[in-house]
């Protein structure tokens, strides 16, 4: 059989810049992107990484077109190298107090930083679900109440030295999710695979 005559979708998804040292950035992917009319800018700022980067150039844009405040959803960046990893979880932690809507999307999770206080979560167990956690990370401890999780929480302490609320389910009865944390921690939800319900 020879090669699948498939359409290319590339061109359903066109980013509107390409940003970062580009030391990753392979030569074929570089040149179709430029053909598609995609910005691709070279930044050699040492002190930044190429997400920061990114979401810089995102809020320059805003800031020129007086747009409103973006929501940002980072595709990957909590799988692959463990350094980076650790670099996301750390950006987002940083910048929950000026962007609140920042959600990081792998193909089997979403997850994002809820700051200190109550937050509720409307859920879509069609798309969500059903395993979630909440961990604390880049905080000593917090303590977490919860609503609406198989195995809710009453004022449990969470911490990497003690308890950390990993492999709970939401309770497919209820449509919100309620979380009081003391500190902020990272919620994180299982994605369905497509298709499937």
């Amino acid at each position: 059989m020879g090669p699948s005559l498939q359409p290319d979708p590339r061109h359903l998804y066109l980013p509107d810049l390409i940003k970062g040292d580009l030391d990753s950035l392979r030569d074929d992917v570089r040149r179709y992107y430029a053909s598609q009319g995609v910005p691709i800018v070279l930044d050699h700022d040492q002190d930044s990484t190429d997400l920061m980067k990114c979401v810089d150039a995102l809020i320059d844009k805003e800031k020129a077109e007086g747009a409103y405040e973006s929501d940002i959803i980072l595709l990957g960046g909590l799988s692959g190298r463990l350094d980076q990893t650790i670099h996301t979880l750390s950006r987002l932690h940083k910048w929950r107090k000026w962007r609140r809507r920042i959600f990081v999307l792998t193909d089997d999770n979403i997850a994002w930083v809820l700051d200190e206080g109550e937050h509720r979560i409307s859920i879509n167990h069609s798309i969500l679900g059903p395993t979630c956690g909440l961990l604390p990370v880049g905080v000593a401890s917090t303590v977490l109440s919860t609503s609406g999780l198989r195995w809710n929480l009453t004022e449990c302490e969470s911490s990497f030295d003690g308890q950390v609320s990993t492999s709970n389910h939401l309770d497919m009865k209820e449509n919100t999710v309620w979380i009081k944390t003391t500190k902020p921690i990272w919620w994180t939800v299982e994605l369905r695979p497509l298709g499937l319900q």
